[in-house]
């Protein structure tokens, strides 16, 4: 009986490896698609994992084609953090879905096919980056992303930066989705706190944009600002700090669009970034300059300006020095400054306003913002190598020894770091790879050995530069043990050139 019971758990903890993430895909065929819903069964097992896109159906159009179930095999896991990295370049043959509903699957006709993944399991959450490549018998690339944060970049970045979506607030009036301005205020005076801010024509490359602008109110500046948490109008006061916006994702509050009154955030940006325009009709020496403020909190209440000591903020990005930009739009760069608390992100609160000084400036000021985002860092801030500079990407060193003891450190609050040495043709190299946080961009960085007691002469080396290639670089940037039938590469000579072929 004991033995039984001991097998009924032994089953259950094998069981318990295999998780099914169903979650927002965005398929990309030739760099044109749309989004769906898929799922991801991730199997653990001997230490490896198996990973399969279940079902996997390509839309054509508007007409779906079911391809079936894209599987890869025993990857090896690589930790960066608390992160599962599960990284693989593998040639596989797709298999037939269990759909009942789907009577024909066409993937186990298209034979072996190369198929590249990156994907990173972190609290309970499956982000996953698929390429197929079709090109030799489909002329398609096949481009797979795969979960919302990655999709649409929630609980990364902030909605609607580049202000194209606009919703009805009050009495006709309009607010940027996931933005708001006094028009959707709260407080004693919010009737009349007036409108500030509308949308413009006049964004970049004649895109859409937020155009804030401040107004006078019994005589009283009242600057144009615009948050992406609450405006509070609380005192007839323009320096009485119960004029603020606020954020608080206990609130159950929505606006016109039916979006709550916060932007949730559960990660660490390393900077703001935004394009701006800042218009003074009337020069004011005194109170010159528009602010940008970004505040990450835990999500319970805060409010710009502060009111007091607040102990749930993470991080802050600011800038209260904006000079007049004239009709030139300006690329404005703010680095978050991290708190030493251990206050986990889990909404930002952005504020946009057209003085630094609350009631200042004139009534003729405006702002006009374009395109902006949070940006993750993904280089290196240091590496022991010689000459280290974070945008050189190969390195040499003298001895094996050397490759152990890289200590590469990111320039990224949460970027992550994968190092592996690896056995070449020309001898071991390290290969430093930096994923940003919000996997949208990656540096690889590798470091080779020099073989010291292979002395080449004049004429064996200028042979050697006429020689085969002496590697090969998928075109992502990961480097493959030989150029692959049917695939674009990149190859780097021994003469340190490189081109683009197809094999």
């Amino acid at each position: 009986m004991k033995k039984i019971f001991t097998f009924i758990l032994m089953l259950a903890a094998l069981t318990a490896q295999a998780n099914d993430y169903t979650d927002r895909i965005l398929v990309l065929v030739n760099g044109e698609g749309a989004e769906q819903n898929a799922t991801i069964s991730v199997n653990e097992h001997d230490g490896l994992y198996d990973l399969n896109l279940k079902n996997f159906v390509l839309m054509n159009g508007d007409e779906p084609m079911p391809v079936g179930n894209v599987e890869l095999l025993n990857i090896t896991p690589e930790t960066a953090g608390d992160a599962i990295f599960l990284r693989a370049n593998q040639n596989i043959s797709i298999s037939e879905g269990d759909d009942e509903n789907v009577p024909f699957w066409m993937g186990p006709l298209l034979g072996e096919l190369p198929v590249e993944i990156t994907a990173v399991l972190r609290e309970g959450k499956l982000r996953a980056i698929i390429d197929l490549d079709l090109r030799e018998i489909m002329q398609q690339l096949i481009h797979v992303t795969f979960g919302d944060e990655l999709v649409r970049g929630t609980n990364y970045h902030v909605p609607n930066g580049d202000f194209e979506e606009w919703h009805t607030s009050t009495d006709s009036y309009v607010e940027p989705n996931a933005w708001h301005s006094f028009e959707s205020a709260t407080g004693d005076w919010a009737s009349l706190a007036g409108h500030h801010i509308e949308k413009s024509d006049k964004g970049i490359d004649g895109s859409t944009c937020a155009r804030i602008y401040a107004t006078s109110i019994f005589g009283i500046v009242a600057n144009g600002t615009m948050t992406t948490g609450r405006m509070n109008a609380g005192s007839m006061s323009a320096e009485d700090k119960k004029n603020n916006a606020y954020t608080d994702i206990s609130k159950e509050d929505v606006d016109g669009n039916g979006d709550p009154f916060y932007v949730a955030l559960q990660s660490r940006p390393d900077s703001l970034v935004l394009n701006l325009q800042f218009h003074q009709p009337t020069p004011n020496a005194q109170h010159p300059y528009a602010t940008v403020s970004a505040v990450i909190t835990d999500g319970t209440y805060y409010q710009d300006p502060e009111d007091k000591n607040y102990t749930n903020v993470v991080a802050k990005a600011q800038n209260n020095q904006i000079a007049v930009t004239g009709n030139d739009w300006q690329r404005i760069a703010i680095p978050f400054v991290y708190t030493d608390n251990t206050v986990e992100p889990k909404a930002i609160l952005i504020t946009i306003s057209t003085n630094a000084d609350a009631g200042q400036g004139g009534k003729n000021d405006e702002v006009l913002v374009d395109n902006l985002t949070l940006v993750y860092n993904s280089r290196l801030s240091a590496l022991v190598v010689p000459d280290f500079a974070p945008d050189k990407f190969e390195y040499e060193v003298e001895t094996e020894a050397e490759l152990d003891n890289l200590a590469p450190v990111a320039d990224g609050v949460a970027s992550y770091v994968l190092t592996a040495v690896k056995d070449t043709e020309e001898g071991k190299c390290a290969e430093v790879t930096v994923y940003a946080a919000d996997l949208r961009s990656v540096s690889k960085y590798t470091v080779s050995c020099k073989a010291g007691d292979n002395k080449t002469t004049a004429i064996s080396a200028a042979e050697s530069s006429k020689a085969a290639p002496a590697s090969y670089y998928s075109i992502s940037g990961t480097r493959a043990k030989d150029a692959q039938s049917g695939r674009v590469v990149i190859v780097k000579q021994n003469d340190g050139q490189a081109k683009k072929v197809v094999r």
